[in-house]
């Protein structure tokens, strides 16, 4: 299972993949980030428009803030 971790940058809030240190999602803000976690965790692909074009199911998806 990949590990990742939400962090603060000079430009806003970055998620990296600990195994690569790729940067997979970057936001303005840490609430943004926190929103964006729902739809990337839960592995909906997202259409140009922001519409889910596409669900996967990601175990272990719900998290408490």
């Amino acid at each position: 299972m990949d590990s990742f971790q939400a962090h603060p940058t000079p430009m806003g809030w970055e998620l990296t993949e600990l195994k690569s240190g790729q940067t997979v999602l970057r936001t303005l803000t840490k609430d943004e980030m926190l929103n964006e976690l729902d739809h990337f965790m839960a592995g909906e692909v997202l259409d140009r428009s922001g519409a889910v074009e596409e669900t996967r199911p990601y175990p272990g998806s719900h998290h408490q803030l």
